[in-house]
């Protein structure tokens, strides 16, 4: 076939997927019959105060009336016109008291959104990147892993099968206090690698070296943040500044189906957009998987069969199981299954459209 690849003018960046090493797919491996450990790079914010939640609520997709303490969710911040801020992990600490994770590149424009929408006669809020560090565990053995670090009474190592087992079974997005020794930290079960369990963990950061040499000297491989993207890839998940910006609409992100959006509470900063695709019409494009034989350069343009630019590579990757594969923005009228060429600067590689997440078997 033969495709038009001169109808962009603008010259696009064409970034290669990395090649993990020997050792990254070794951590990509022990995912599912063992557990592995990260450094987050997480953004901690608070709102506090007895309307936090009413607060928090207007600018924000979710809602966060609903939360117990103890309770967490997926939601988004968006501008005034609907598009992308960021998405955020919320927690619910007390009455009062809501945490609130974003992606550290994403946290300059979440502070500024705050400041600019919220009133601070409702509630105090609160920058805290200085005060709260961030790790991550999962795997198929991440509950016994988290057990073996140390458990919630005095400084037990490891609390047998039924502290395994309380873990296994907490709800998705539970989160408790936990200790590691005789290091108080927050333990929150966060479902950001699809069907591999998992949890954050959130510590002051007076106590991120004891934390630190607790995960250093544990029987457990680190992952890096190559081996994190080919899992995120593969379970769907959505980055801001790579999947997402600040000209994307949140569904088109797949963020509904992700439970980051709630269209039954008040409104909130941008709810009119939203509300609209979801009520009255349909996003004009989605995020959708794309599996190749070679390679796909993330920036590079995706074309349908008969030559029509039809969307764009985001996240892409080399999965040790699947192969290359890719989250790309691609037009409402390719459906999965379709077949696409991704143009970058060699010859164009066909590729398949999948739904998302990718398969986990």
């Amino acid at each position: 076939m033969s495709l038009d690849t001169q109808r962009d003018p603008v010259a696009r960046v064409l970034t290669p997927p990395p090649i993990l090493t020997p050792d990254e797919i070794d951590a990509y491996a022990a995912l599912r019959t063992d557990a592995v450990w990260w450094e987050a790079q997480g953004h901690w914010s608070s709102f506090r105060g007895d309307k936090a939640v009413d607060a928090l609520n207007g600018l924000i997709t979710n809602d966060v009336s609903t939360l117990e303490i103890g309770q967490g969710m997926l939601a988004a911040a968006l501008t005034a016109k609907g598009k992308m801020v960021c998405d955020m992990i919320v927690i619910r600490t007390d009455e009062t008291t809501l945490l609130m994770t974003v992606l550290s590149t994403a946290a300059p424009a979440w502070l500024a959104l705050t400041r600019k929408y919220v009133n601070p006669r409702l509630c105090k809020v609160t920058d805290e990147s200085a005060r709260y560090r961030t790790w991550m565990m999962y795997g198929a053995r991440s509950a016994p892993a988290i057990a073996a670090l140390g458990g919630a009474d005095a400084t037990a190592e490891n609390l047998g099968d039924a502290m395994v087992s309380m873990l296994e079974q907490w709800p998705t997005w539970r989160h408790a206090p936990w200790n590691l020794g005789r290091v108080s930290v927050r333990l929150i079960r966060a479902p950001l690698m699809g069907s591999r369990p998992g949890f954050v963990l959130m510590a002051d950061a007076e106590d991120a070296e004891l934390v630190q040499a607790r995960f250093e000297s544990a029987p457990i491989r680190k992952g890096t943040r190559n081996t994190w993207n080919v899992c995120r890839v593969e379970a769907g998940r959505p980055a801001i500044g790579l999947d997402m910006d600040e000209n994307t609409i949140p569904q088109e992100a797949n963020l509904d189906s992700l439970g980051a959006i709630s269209f039954n509470k008040g409104c909130y900063t941008g709810q009119e957009t939203v509300a609209r695709v979801h009520f009255r019409g349909h996003v004009n494009r989605h995020l959708r998987g794309l599996m190749a034989t070679a390679p796909m350069p993330q920036g590079a343009e995706v074309f349908d069969g008969s030559g029509k630019a039809v969307g764009d590579v985001r996240s892409s990757v080399i999965s040790p199981r699947l192969g290359p594969i890719a989250m790309a923005m691609i037009r409402r009228e390719v459906a999965p299954g379709d077949t696409v060429f991704v143009v970058g600067d060699r010859d164009p590689i066909e590729a398949r459209v999948l739904a998302l997440p990718f398969p986990s078997e």
